[in-house]
């Protein structure tokens, strides 16, 4: 299979803000759309290399650079300075500011229900705050460590949550505050740390990342 065709495009957020973002168009026939919510290390080496395995799956992937709005073009390595300038980024960018910009990638996908989005991270909880906010497609979260503080944000949209045992920064009881508050959303856990589905990063875990990547395809396919 080929790779994906890809590259850098330019939106523009209802505020008259204007950010990058990496786009990466399916590779054969379109099965759906996707924004792509990015942790809190910028548009890196991997997040575009999710955007691309993505594109290879059948769908188009666009991955909003939520970082602009304070610092343009940061792309942030897996350690401990990076850690903390990407939470010190984060927090000069509101969660509202960050919708805006993802509803430009929505914009940009098409329009209401035109695309789902997938998220890491800091994605994850953006995802989750995107299924009760925005007109997506559908959600699906990966260990969203503020998911836990937007539990009254009820989805409106097919969701899916990924969460670590093992993770450091979000207690399971997140994971089942969720399934009992809705008991309609699947919340899937795996014997891994936070950010397990980066193999760029020490806690990655090959089994938990594939299988969650096989769900996520899951939901995806059943939705477009």
């Amino acid at each position: 299979m080929s790779d994906a065709k890809a590259g850098w495009v330019e939106l523009q957020a209802g505020d008259g803000h204007r950010l990058r973002a990496y786009h990466a168009e399916a590779v054969g026939e379109e099965l759906g759309r996707l924004i792509v919510a990015p942790e809190i290390f910028g548009i890196n080496h991997h997040i575009r290399g999710v955007c691309d395995g993505l594109a290879r799956q059948g769908f188009t992937a666009l991955a909003p650079d939520l970082f602009d709005r304070a610092e343009r073009g940061v792309e942030l390595p897996y350690d401990d300075a990076g850690i903390q300038r990407g939470i010190a980024l984060k927090g000069q960018v509101s969660n509202e500011a960050a919708l805006s910009d993802i509803a430009a990638a929505l914009a940009f996908l098409g329009g209401d229900r035109r695309a789902a989005i997938v998220g890491y991270c800091w994605g994850g909880s953006l995802a989750w705050a995107a299924a009760s906010a925005l007109p997506v497609r559908a959600a699906i979260g990966y260990y969203g460590g503020d998911i836990g503080n937007r539990l009254a944000d009820a989805p409106r949209v097919p969701t899916l949550l990924h969460f670590g045992e093992q993770d450091h920064a979000i207690p399971l009881s997140v994971a089942e505050e969720v399934r009992a508050r809705y008991p309609w959303v699947p919340v899937h856990t795996y014997p891994a740390g936070h950010g397990f589905n980066c193999d760029e990063r020490g806690s990655y875990h090959r089994q938990s990342a594939e299988l969650a990547l096989r769900r996520t395809l899951g939901l995806l396919r059943a939705v477009f």
